[in-house]
């Protein structure tokens, strides 16, 4: 059976989007086709590239075992997804693991719960096959921008973007400044649903984000987005796996 390269399992609330403060059990996997924070960040823990922030789990997703669909949660997690909470494929970048994927999906839903709410946690840059547009129940697409450190040739995949566009999905974007929004403006506006713009304050710790939130607020009400704050770290600051 297909096996996924796996970096951390753990029970908690999603703390971002249209369904935070919900139940769930992340499964977060290796690798990423993008380095937010800029090259060379995963090495020195710096920012580089320009970008003003960093991908604040880079330490955990560099790391991975290769596992069995039936290995990857234990029974709290089991226990959890029978009790109704949603799990969340993310990363790094889930969509690189499409074939393993699907036979999680699938035993998941033979063998532990068959309505299980399946949400992806994605940059929008690799689009999902036949078999995972139609059981993935939410896409939390957070396309990057180039305060992320990366090339806009590598995060803007108009075609991806679209595709989420038509299904159930949310478009989350972290933002610091003016800067970022008219990038938000100029390149997805015109093909995303506006309602299913959500926008969330920079910052990989509590102190950070507390800069950035009230501006990012000021946005969503003069232009009818969403806002999202990161409730994670909110609880938690940088603590990993909870």
């Amino acid at each position: 059976m297909k096996k996924l390269s796996v970096s951390e399992v753990f029970y908690s609330i999603q703390g971002e989007g249209k369904t935070m403060g919900k139940r769930a059990v992340f499964v977060r996997l290796g690798g990423c086709n993008l380095m937010c924070g800029g090259m060379g960040t995963q090495f020195d823990g710096e920012l580089h590239n320009d970008a003003t922030w960093r991908c604040d789990t880079v330490e955990v997703w560099m790391k991975a075992t290769a596992k069995e669909p039936q290995n990857i949660l234990d029974k709290e997690c089991v226990d959890a997804v029978k009790n109704g909470a949603h799990i969340i494929l993310t990363g790094g970048e889930p969509t690189m693991q499409q074939k393993g994927l699907e036979a999680f999906i699938l035993y998941v839903k033979e063998n532990i719960n068959p309505n299980a709410y399946f949400e992806v946690e994605t940059n929008g840059t690799i689009m999902p096959n036949d078999f995972m547009l139609e059981h993935i129940d939410l896409w939390n697409c957070s396309p990057k921008l180039l305060n992320s450190g990366n090339d806009t040739s590598m995060t803007f995949k108009p075609e991806v973007v679209k595709e989420f566009n038509k299904r159930n999905a949310i478009f989350k974007f972290v933002v610091s400044n003016n800067v970022d929004f008219e990038e938000i403006i100029e390149l997805y506006l015109p093909i995303v649903d506006k309602d299913k713009v959500w926008l969330m304050p920079a910052g990989e710790n509590i102190e950070l984000l507390n800069e950035n939130k009230e501006y990012v607020v000021e946005l969503v009400k003069e232009h009818n987005f969403n806002y999202t704050t990161r409730l994670h770290i909110e609880i938690w600051n940088q603590k990993t796996g909870v």
